[in-house]
């Protein structure tokens, strides 16, 4: 990439990945809403596990974006979330289960068809990063 798309790149990796900080914030001060929804999904889950995907889910909110804009590992956050949005669009939008143009199909629809518009996001900016190897992301060799 050319320097002076740089900052244009960095603008459009930020619109991308804002939301899921706040999403963080919301799982840690409404933790009993989000342990609700993991738990009526598509896949009832239990507690322990629920509260485990939750926590992963919000480390993964946390520090996926900061990867993404510091360009520490990039590719891997992105394909991260490629597969975190896809999994939670699936198990917690599924829209297909109720009918058709109802209140709760138009609150899972659009949810789900924007956990794919993020995903074609993601997988740009996975295609558009290059594969850091794990010696030299600790290397003390200057880049």
């Amino acid at each position: 990439m050319n320097q002076e798309n740089k900052p244009l790149a960095f603008v459009a990796r930020l619109c991308l990945v804002l939301i899921f900080p706040f999403s963080a914030l919301d799982k840690i001060f409404n933790h009993q809403s989000a342990l609700a929804q993991a738990a009526d999904g598509l896949i009832a889950l239990p507690r322990s596990m629920a509260v485990l995907l939750l926590v992963l889910g919000g480390m993964l909110e946390v520090f996926g974006p900061v990867c993404i804009l510091l360009d520490f590992y990039r590719r891997q956050a992105a394909l991260l979330f490629v597969f975190y949005v896809i999994v939670t669009a699936v198990l917690f939008h599924n829209f297909w289960s109720f009918p058709f143009n109802s209140n709760e199909w138009s609150q899972n629809f659009w949810p789900f068809l924007k956990n794919f518009g993020l995903d074609g996001g993601f997988l740009y900016v996975a295609g558009c990063a290059g594969m850091t190897s794990l010696r030299d992301a600790f290397s003390l060799k200057p880049r």
